[in-house]
C-alpha cells in the first residue's frame, strides 16, 4: 500500500514539474519573442504562445501560432493605434532561445488588424476642417469647404465611405452631402467631387501587413492585411526595424 502511494506521489511530483517547466519553457519564448516583435513601437507588445504542450514546441524551435497584442502604439505619423495578430508556425530555434538575445524571427504567415483613431485619419487626410463619428453603423464626416454661391467657408456633413486604393493608400469618399441639413443640389455636388472623394495615405502596417480590407468600428477604423514569410529582426542603426519577406 506504502510503495503504491510512493508511485502515485513521484507520478504526481513529476506531472506537476513538467507542467511548471512547460509553463516556464512557454514564459521565456514570450519574452524573447517580445523583444524582436515589439521593435517596430518602440514599446513592449504582449505576446502570448499558443498551443499545448510548449515544451515539445520549444525543443523543436517551431511554434503553431502567437498572439501578439498593443495599444497606444505610433504607426508612422499616427498615434493611438492598436494591433491584434496572429503569427502561424513561428520559427526560433532552441538554442536561440536559451541566448540572452535573440537576433531574428521568422514565421509562415502572418495576418491581423491595426485600428486607427479617427481622430487621426482626420488629422492626416486632405480635408479642411475634417471629422470624424460613428453614428449607429454610419460613418458620418463633416468638413469646412468653399460652396459656390456662399461668401465664406460652409461645414457639409455627410456619411464617410472608406475603399482600399492601390499602394497603401486607402480612399475617403463622403456621399449624401448636405449643408445646415439641405441636401446639395448635384450642379453643385459635382463641382464639390474631387475635395470629397480623395486618397488618405496610411504609413506602413506593422509586420509589412497588407491591407486587405478597410471597416469602422466604434474604437476607430479597423484595417486588416496578410503578408506571407515575414522575417522580423531587431533594428539596428540601417534598419527602421520592419520585417522583409
Amino acid at each position: 500500500m506504502l510503495i503504491a502511494l510512493a508511485v502515485v506521489a513521484l507520478v504526481l511530483l513529476v506531472a506537476i514539474s513538467l507542467v511548471f517547466v512547460d509553463r516556464s519553457v512557454a514564459a521565456l519564448a514570450e519574452r524573447r519573442a517580445a523583444e524582436v516583435l515589439s521593435e517596430p513601437f518602440g514599446r513592449l507588445a504582449t505576446v502570448r504562445v499558443l498551443g499545448r504542450p510548449f515544451l515539445t514546441q520549444a525543443l523543436r524551435g517551431r511554434y503553431g501560432e502567437v498572439h501578439v497584442t498593443g495599444g497606444g502604439l505610433v504607426i508612422g505619423d499616427l498615434t493611438g493605434a492598436t494591433l491584434d495578430a496572429r503569427l502561424n508556425t513561428v520559427y526560433l530555434p532552441a538554442r536561440d532561445l536559451l541566448h540572452r538575445r535573440v537576433e531574428e524571427i521568422t514565421c509562415d504567415r502572418v495576418s491581423g488588424q491595426v485600428v486607427l483613431p479617427f481622430g487621426e485619419l482626420a488629422r492626416v487626410a486632405p480635408i479642411p476642417g475634417l471629422r470624424l463619428r460613428l453614428v449607429g453603423d454610419r460613418l458620418m464626416a463633416s468638413a469646412a469647404l468653399p460652396i459656390p454661391g456662399f461668401s465664406q467657408l460652409a461645414r457639409i456633413d455627410g456619411q464617410a465611405v472608406w475603399t482600399i486604393g492601390n499602394g497603401s493608400a486607402v480612399w475617403l469618399r463622403i456621399r449624401g452631402v448636405s449643408v445646415a441639413g439641405v441636401s446639395v443640389p448635384s450642379i453643385v455636388m459635382n463641382q464639390l467631387l474631387p475635395a470629397l472623394d480623395v486618397p488618405v495615405a496610411l504609413p506602413a502596417l506593422p509586420y509589412g501587413l497588407r491591407i486587405d480590407d478597410v471597416r469602422p468600428t466604434r474604437e476607430g477604423l479597423v484595417v486588416t492585411g496578410a503578408a506571407d514569410a515575414p522575417v522580423f529582426r531587431r533594428r539596428t542603426a540601417d534598419s527602421p526595424g520592419h520585417p522583409t519577406s
